[in-house]
């Protein structure tokens, strides 16, 4: 009897030892209605895991293998349609969405979930607060900084009413939202000058005062990215047209200086990679582009991958024979390649549906193909769109009455020309000559003036 009292006892006092316990994991569950996919990713927002959320046939998941403890977590589906949340080392949490439009659907329930709420009604009080974009951004100076004033208060009062957040996450997102307001200030120069028309439009020193005594090379924040990291990028790159802008020397070697000049080395290299993957191929002078990178850089990564960028470049070169292209799906009708054209000057085009600066250029192409109509030159445009979008991409042919010649790639951004000329955003023109030799591998836009400069030198 005594030693079966004892080991009764023993099982009590262990039960009770693993039950107070704390748990070192959290458990996510929910319902995803409507669900496109069946699978979903949660991210770490400080890069510490990431995991697949599989849903079952009803959309219902639960993931119990999240061991990367405490912080704010990115759950994500198609594209856009993604939406923070924020979770303790321990708590369970139960998520109800609809997997098409998280962003205005999701409530999620379980350990202290006012941080998450705060999080999942953060942006669309932005946008309440702000109003229309365009309107927001076409502003004169005083009234654009009091508004973007008023939503910054505004959104740190939400913030405070919020009871029983964690300090640390109340004190990140403060910050972040400083941040958000700071970054609004600095985009607005070119925004504005954009909706005005205006691009060489710049705003008054007592404008950007806010941005004075900040600290831009916190390399923690960096790395913790949020807001931060896009502030750091956007103000640099504010000090490089200021540059450019002083001793009129060409913006993207501008940035190559400013950012060679920041102290802190993993927020200099990584902004010199960021800027390297575009920039490269739009400057006016590829050679001095290349040879100041080298001369700033501190990291071999980074050294390798512009000489790689650089060389692959250089084939480029005007008067070099160009990449072709072969039996592409014409609108019109059967297929078309390249050589189809030789004997005449090629404008490409390439475009997509989906890619609003391509289509602001439409008005500025078509004018530009009147112009040129009956003249040496045949003005093909080239959509990247997937397959599954070839009705979409020929009915906005139809509906925007598109001219020239209208062309499907093969294979979206992978097709062979579009990797040969290291596309690698768009829209990006091509002028070739009549024997499908490069004249311009990134040849001026439709609506910029040089074009026509460049059309007037070729005698075309």
């Amino acid at each position: 009897m005594k030693n079966t009292v004892i080991i009764l006892l023993s099982t009590l006092f262990l039960g009770s030892c693993q039950s107070n316990s704390p748990k070192d994991y959290i458990l996510f569950s929910g319902t995803i209605s409507d669900a496109p996919l069946k699978e979903f990713r949660l991210v770490h927002k400080d890069g510490k895991g990431r995991f697949t959320v599989k849903t079952t046939a009803d959309g219902s998941f639960f993931c119990d293998t999240i061991f990367s403890g405490t912080g704010t977590y990115r759950f994500s589906g198609l594209g856009m349609n993604r939406i923070d949340i924020y979770f303790t080392n321990g708590g369970e949490y139960n998520l109800k969405t609809n997997g098409k439009d998280m962003r205005n659907t999701s409530v999620l329930t379980g350990t202290s979930p006012n941080a998450s709420k705060f999080l999942l009604t953060k942006d669309s009080r932005i946008k309440r607060l702000r109003g229309d974009f365009e309107e927001y951004n076409n502003l004169n100076e005083s009234d654009f900084s009091a508004k973007a004033t008023m939503i910054k208060e505004n959104l740190i009062k939400y913030l405070d009413s919020f009871p029983g957040i964690p300090k640390d996450f109340a004190q990140f997102e403060r910050q972040e939202l400083i941040n958000y307001h700071l970054l609004s200030l600095i985009r607005y120069q070119y925004r504005h000058g954009h909706n005005i028309n205006e691009p060489n439009f710049r705003v008054s020193k007592d404008f950007l005062k806010p941005l004075e005594g900040v600290d831009y090379v916190n390399e923690e924040a960096y790395k913790h990215r949020g807001w931060y990291d896009e502030l750091v990028e956007e103000y640099f790159e504010l000090k490089a047209d200021e540059l450019a802008d002083r001793e009129g020397i060409d913006r993207y070697l501008a940035k190559l200086k400013v950012f060679g000049a920041i102290p802190n080395g993993h927020i200099k290299n990584d902004l010199l990679r960021s800027a390297s993957e575009y920039d490269i191929a739009y400057t006016d002078n590829m050679d001095a582009y290349y040879n100041t990178f080298l001369s700033v850089s501190t990291s071999i990564e980074n050294d390798k991958s512009i000489t790689d960028k650089y060389e692959a470049l250089k084939k480029l070169s005007r008067g070099e024979p160009s990449p072709v292209f072969t039996n592409y799906v014409n609108n019109s009708g059967g297929t078309s390649s390249l050589s189809d054209f030789r004997g005449k000057y090629v404008y490409i085009d390439v475009w997509a549906t989906w890619c609003g600066p391509c289509l602001a250029e439409v008005p500025s192409l078509k004018k530009v193909e009147k112009q040129y109509h009956g003249k040496n030159i045949e003005f093909v445009s080239i959509s990247i769109d997937v397959e599954k979008k070839r009705a979409a991409w020929s009915k906005m042919i139809t509906d925007k009455e598109l001219g020239g010649v209208q062309l499907l790639a093969d294979k979206d951004w992978n097709t062979d020309f579009i990797k040969s000329y290291k596309i690698n955003s768009i829209p990006r023109f091509i002028l070739l000559d009549p024997k499908g030799n490069i004249v311009s591998w990134n040849a001026p836009r439709p609506s910029n003036p040089d074009l026509i400069t460049l059309f007037n030198e070729l005698n075309i």
